[in-house]
C-alpha cells in the first residue's frame, strides 16, 4: 500500500456519520501530506479497504455490530502491518490494555478540543512514516543480499559475534551446499591466524576492532580442512542490528566486492544525515564514483520549472562533457528513463532515437531514477561498460537517496509549518495587544464621553466620541489588513508598476503633495497586496512629509511632500523629501505598534514588511538623496 514519500491516506471510522468526517478534515487540516476519508462502520470499513490504498487506519471502539478490536483483527488478517490507531471516548486502563495486547499500533482518548487532532495527525504521520521506513530499510536489505549472493567470494555477516548470514560461495569455501549451515557458529571459531600473524590482529580484523584491514588468515571448513584465505572486514547493519561483515577470499588482493559494500554503508550514514537535496546529490555522485566504480556521473534533480537540472557532478564527467545538460520533459533518454521510473543500462547511447546528443564521446550510460526527485547518471565511453553487479549497486544507492530526499523535503515542509505557526502566533498576539490595551483605551474614552453627553454635557464630548470612534475604526481596519498580509502569497502576475503606483496615488488624499513615476519596469507579485505595500507607504509619507512633523505612521503633516518611483538593482525603490527618520529608529517602524504619534495604529509599516516578506523581498530603510526616507525593495522578480 504505498504513495508518494510524503502524502498520507487515511480511513477514519465512526459510527457518528458527522464525527466520522469531522475527523477527516481536521486531519487534513492539520497535516497538508493527508488524505481522509470517513466512513460509518467497520463493514464500510473493510469494503474501502478492498477497493483503495490506505496508509493508515483510525476507528472509534465502540460501534454497533463489529467493534473496533474485532474491526482490527479483521484488517490484520488482510494486511499484518497497516498502521492502526484506536481513537475512542471509551477510555479505560482494561481497554488499552486490550487494545496493546491486540496489537493496535496507538490508543488515543478523545477529548474536548482541537488540540487532540493535532495530537492524532501527528501519531498518524509517524506510525505510517515508521512503516515505510521499515520496508524501506528491508528492502535495501534484501537488494544487499541480492549483492552478496551473486558474489564470487564468501562473504559472512556475524552479529554479536556469532554467524547471521553466509552467501553461497561462503557456504561451498567451508564445504557445505547451504549457508544456514554456518548460522549460528561463533565467528572466531571458523577462522585461525596464519603462520604470520598472530592471533591479535585476525581476532581485530574478524571482530571489527580493525574497520576494513586485511589479513591473511586460515579457515577450518566443516570438514574440517584447513584452507588459506584473507579477510577484510568491515561495520554493517543487518537486520537492524549492528555487526560486522567478512569477505573471504582465496586471492591475496583487496576485495572488490568488500569496498563496494563498505563504501554504500558509509554513504547510506551520510544521506541520513543530509538536510538540503544538493548535499544528497553530492553524496550520491561521490558513493557512485566508489560503488559503481565509475568517476563519470552527475545528479540532476527535478527544478521548479519541471526540468531535471544538474545540480552536482564528477570532475570526470565534466572533462568529458564542457556543458552538463537540463533535461526538458520528452527530449532525451534520461527523461524517458525518469517517467518510467525502472533502472536502465544502456549499452550504446548513440544507437538510441532520442539520445541528445548524436556526437557525444559517450557511449554507455547507467540510469539511475530517483523517484520523483530526479535521476543519477553514470556514464562511460566504453560500450557495454556496466554489469549486472553495478545495477544491483546502482539500484540500492538510488533507493538510498531516494528515502534521503524524502526525508529533506519532509523537514523542509515541517520547517515551513514551524515558520508559519510562528508567524500565526505573533499575529495572535498582536492582536490580543489592540484587543486588550490599544482598542480598550479609545473605548473607554467613548462610554465616559457618553456618560458625560446624558448628564447633559457640551458639544465637546460628541467630538470626543467621534475622534474615539474613528480611532477604533483605524484600528480595526489595520487590524484586519495586518491579518490578511500575513498569509502566504500562491500566485502572482506580471504587473506594470508604474501603472500601479498611479492606481494607487489616486486612492489616496495626497492633498498637494507630487508624484514622480521614474520606472518602466515590470515585475511578478500579488497586484492586490503589492498596491496595499504601495498605498501605505504613499499615505506614510503624505502624512510626515512637513519639515517639523516627527515621523510615525499617521500624523498629518505638510503637503508639499514629493514621492519618487525609481528603478533598483533587482527590484525598485520609493522615497520621499521629508523629514525622514533617524538612523536609531529605522529598524523599529518595522515593529508592530511602533507608532511616535497619537493617532497612528503602529501597523502601516508593519503591513509593508509582511506584504515584502510574502513576496520574498528584502526590504530596506535607508535616506533618501533630499534627506528623507527611502524604502529599497529587492529580490523582486523584475521582467
Amino acid at each position: 500500500m504505498g504513495h508518494v514519500a510524503s502524502g498520507v491516506t487515511v480511513l477514519c471510522v465512526d459510527d457518528e456519520p458527522s464525527l466520522a468526517d469531522l475527523i477527516a478534515t481536521h486531519l487534513e487540516r492539520h497535516d497538508e501530506g493527508i488524505e481522509a476519508t470517513g466512513v460509518t462502520s467497520a463493514t464500510e470499513g473493510l469494503s474501502h479497504l478492498d477497493e483503495h490504498d490506505v496508509d493508515c487506519i483510525v476507528s472509534d471502539y465502540d460501534m454497533p455490530g463489529t467493534d473496533g478490536l474485532e474491526f482490527l483483527e479483521a484488517v490484520r488478517a488482510r494486511a499484518p502491518d497497516l498502521p492502526f490507531i484506536l481513537f475512542t471516548s471509551q477510555g479505560s486502563e482494561a481497554l488499552a490494555s486490550d487494545a496493546i495486547s491486540a496489537g493496535v499500533t496507538d490508543y488515543i482518548q478523545k477529548v474536548h478540543g482541537t488540540h487532540q487532532y493535532a495530537v492524532l495527525a501527528r501519531r498518524v504521520r509517524n506510525a505510517v512514516e515508521q512503516v515505510r521506513a521499515k520496508a524501506a530499510a528491508g528492502a535495501a536489505e534484501e537488494q544487499t543480499k541480492r549483492i552478496l549472493d551473486a558474489a564470487s567470494d564468501g562473504v559472512l555477516i556475524s552479529v554479536g559475534g556469532t554467524v547471521a548470514y553466509a552467501n553461497p560461495a561462503a557456504a561451498a569455501l567451508f564445504g557445505t551446499d547451504d549457508g544456514r549451515d554456518l548460522r549460528d557458529r561463533v565467528l572466531t571459531d571458523l577462522v585461525e591466524p596464519s603462520v604470520t600473524h598472530e592471533t591479535a590482529p585476525v581476532r581485530a580484523v574478524v571482530e571489527n576492532d580493525r574497520p576494513a584491514a586485511q589479513v591473511s588468515c586460515i579457515i577450518r571448513t566443516l570438514k574440517d580442512e584447513r584452507i588459506q584465505v584473507s579477510i577484510t572486514a568491515c561495520a554493517v547493519t543487518w537486520d537492524g542490528d549492528e555487526g560486522t561483515v567478512s569477505v573471504i577470499s582465496t586471492r591475496d588482493r583487496p576485495d572488490e566486492r568488500g569496498r563496494r559494500l563498505e563504501a554504500l554503508h558509509e554513504a547510506t550514514r551520510q544521506l541520513m544525515a543530509a538536510q538540503v537535496r544538493n548535499k544528497v546529490a553530492g553524496i550520491g555522485v561521490n558513493a557512485a564514483a566508489d560503488i559503481i566504480g565509475l568517476d563519470a556521473n552527475a545528479v540532476h534533480l527535478l527544478d521548479d520549472d519541471g526540468r531535471l537540472e544538474p545540480v552536482a557532478a564528477t570532475a570526470s564527467l565534466r572533462e568529458l562533457v564542457d556543458d552538463i545538460p537540463t533535461f526538458e520533459p520528452g527530449d532525451s533518454i534520461a527523461w524517458r528513463v525518469y517517467e518510467h521510473g525502472e533502472v536502465t543500462a544502456v549499452p550504446d547511447v548513440r544507437q538510441e532515437a532520442d539520445v541528445q546528443n548524436p556526437e557525444t564521446p559517450i557511449r554507455s550510460e547507467l540510469y539511475l531514477p530517483l523517484g520523483e526527485y530526479g535521476i543519477l547518471i553514470a556514464a562511460s565511453t566504453t560500450v557495454g561498460a556496466f554489469d549486472d553487479a553495478d545495477i544491483v549497486a546502482g539500484r540500492v544507492l538510488a533507493a538510498n537517496m531516494e528515502a534521503a530526499l524524502a526525508a529533506v523535503e519532509r523537514d523542509e515542509q515541517l520547517r515551513d509549518r514551524e515558520r508559519e505557526l510562528s508567524a500565526q502566533n505573533d499575529r495572535l498576539e498582536q492582536f490580543a495587544t489592540v484587543v486588550s490595551h490599544d482598542l480598550r483605551n479609545p473605548l473607554n474614552v467613548a462610554i465616559g464621553r457618553l456618560e458625560a453627553l446624558k448628564q447633559g454635557g457640551g458639544d465637546d464630548n460628541v467630538d470626543a466620541v467621534e475622534q474615539a470612534l474613528d480611532r477604533m475604526q483605524a484600528l480595526i481596519d489595520d487590524l484586519l489588513l495586518l491579518a490578511r498580509t500575513g498569509d502566504g502569497i500562491t500566485e502572482t502576475e506580471t504587473v506594470a508598476l508604474a501603472t500601479a503606483v498611479e492606481d494607487c496615488w489616486a486612492v489616496v488624499d495626497t492633498g498637494d503633495a507630487s508624484l514622480v513615476v521614474d520606472t518602466d519596469r515590470r515585475i511578478r507579485a500579488d497586484v492586490t497586496r503589492l498596491k496595499q505595500l504601495l498605498e501605505n507607504l504613499i499615505r506614510n509619507a503624505v502624512e510626515h512629509g512637513s519639515t517639523n512633523a516627527t515621523r510615525g505612521d499617521a500624523d498629518r503633516g505638510g503637503s508639499d511632500v514629493t514621492v519618487t518611483i525609481s528603478d533598483v538593482p533587482g527590484g525598485f525603490a520609493v522615497s520621499d523629501d521629508g523629514p525622514g527618520i533617524p538612523e536609531a529608529d529605522r529598524e523599529k517602524v518595522f515593529e508592530s505598534g511602533h507608532s511616535t504619534t497619537v493617532d497612528g495604529t503602529g501597523f502601516g509599516l508593519t503591513i509593508v514588511s509582511q506584504i515584502a516578506d510574502a513576496h520574498g523581498w528584502t526590504v530596506t530603510l535607508t535616506e533618501s538623496e533630499h534627506g528623507g526616507a527611502r524604502f529599497e525593495f529587492t529580490g523582486v522578480d523584475v521582467r
